[in-house]
């Protein structure tokens, strides 16, 4: 029987780097998503798996499983790996059940909330934001005059920014939940619970790598460009537009000593991660950690001021081979992708690549945009990753270059910025 790949959701920046480098090993590629998403990719890209298994819900392990036996009798998938967040915990699972390895031998990807409980019962040295959580948008209004405002919510199992509000007084607080009442989450299914914290202001960082038997390895540290989008009521929506990504050669050592901590304390051993996190007067204060690559185009970038191919890293600790040369990187210089979305940053852009002589802007995948109500399973994937004009490509020898570059373009026209801006993941 031929080598088998399981990839559990599309990746939504329209890159599929796992497959890829399957399909070079000589896996026969499986896809597992929803067919609603499955159409609606498939109408400005060809999906290169070999097979797509269509099912209602791929977040469900079980529901993966029967659709697998049905398909395929006894053959069983070697390497199992998520390509969407909505979908790791699911990945996880299906692991778990394929090795027939007892539940406390597996790992399962923690959501927002599970790992900020976790750092705050280990007494670990760095710092998150004070945070409460809601099983209910209901019980989010119950709490009105016990929350400290700013605030910030966020549903603990969303991804690409879905459902994240800045929520600036007591006054304003129903219409966020409001909102997030109404807003499902990928593949139309309801939120698992929400966190509101304190609002933290300060500069935001994600740190990618992996984790080799327990040992973690980091490839590269990017800057992010967060650009906000306020409503009627005051408001304000998040979306990531942009990364500058750096070798991690010269990591400064909270933010090595940040990775170590959470990767012990979520008991991490093998495989990629990202974590993100704000700095705020030089502390380093944890947001979250993904058990997975970043999506945005970030893979292309790690490979571009590394030379390393991290998908293909983490694919071999999947196959439980070695990691070699990741130790170094062979590059020293900072490259970054910024996101167009409005026109007037688009025109910006392109004026400063015209008159600089620097950098390129990529065509981005065009996904369709149809019109459809908030109940439908595509509401999430339509609000978050499609409507990208064009993709702003820079290097540097210095990241802050880029950065500056990144802040002017996104600054053009900020106040003209729509409720409805979306992100790709």
């Amino acid at each position: 029987m031929e080598k088998i790949f399981l990839q559990i959701g599309a990746t939504r920046d329209g890159q599929n780097p796992y497959c890829e480098v399957a399909r070079r090993y000589g896996y026969f590629t499986v896809l597992v998503e929803t067919g609603e998403f499955v159409d609606y990719q498939s109408q400005c890209m060809s999906l290169p798996f070999d097979m797509v298994l269509r099912i209602d819900h791929p977040e469900n392990p079980v529901e993966v499983l029967q659709t697998w036996l049905y398909t395929w009798r006894q053959a069983t998938p070697q390497v199992v790996l998520a390509g969407f967040e909505a979908y790791n915990q699911s990945a996880g699972r299906i692991r778990g059940m394929l090795n027939n390895s007892p539940e406390n031998r597996v790992f399962i990807p923690l959501d927002k909330y599970a790992q900020r409980m976790t750092l705050k019962k280990s007494g670990c040295t760095f710092s998150q934001p004070d945070f409460h959580f809601f099983s209910s948008v209901h019980g989010i209004k119950n709490a009105r005059d016990c929350i400290n405002y700013p605030c910030v919510i966020k549903p603990i199992d969303g991804g690409g920014g879905l459902g994240i509000w800045l929520v600036k007084t007591p006054a304003t607080l129903d219409d966020a939940v409001n909102k997030l009442a109404i807003t499902m989450n990928y593949g139309g299914r309801p939120f698992s619970g929400f966190i509101v914290e304190d609002y933290l202001q300060g500069e935001e960082y994600s740190l990618q790598g992996v984790v080799f038997n327990g040992e973690p390895w980091v490839l590269t540290c990017c800057q992010k460009v967060i650009e906000t989008a306020e409503n009627s009521n005051g408001n304000i929506s998040f979306y990531e537009s942009g990364h500058v990504a750096s070798p991690a050669h010269n990591l400064p050592e909270p933010f090595r000593r940040l990775m170590h901590q959470c990767c012990e304390n979520f008991g991490y051993q093998q495989g990629a991660f990202h974590i993100d996190f704000i700095m705020v007067k030089d502390t380093p204060y944890f947001l979250e950690m993904g058990f997975r690559l970043s999506g945005m185009g970030v893979v292309s970038l790690v490979k571009e001021v590394t030379g390393l191919n991290w998908a293909e890293i983490a694919f071999n600790i999947e196959q439980e081979k070695p990691c070699e040369n990741i130790s170094h990187s062979r590059h020293s210089f900072s490259a970054g992708q910024l996101r167009l979305r409005q026109a007037a940053h688009l025109s910006a852009a392109e004026l400063w690549v015209n008159q600089n002589r620097h950098g390129h802007i990529v065509p981005p995948v065009k996904f369709p945009q149809p019109d459809i109500s908030s109940e439908s399973p595509l509401y999430a994937d339509l609000t978050r990753h499609a409507g990208i004009l064009g993709i702003l490509h820079l290097t540097a020898d210095d990241p802050k270059e880029i950065l500056s570059v990144f802040q002017d373009i996104t600054s053009e026209n900020q106040a003209q910025a729509s409720k409805g801006s979306q992100c790709a993941e």
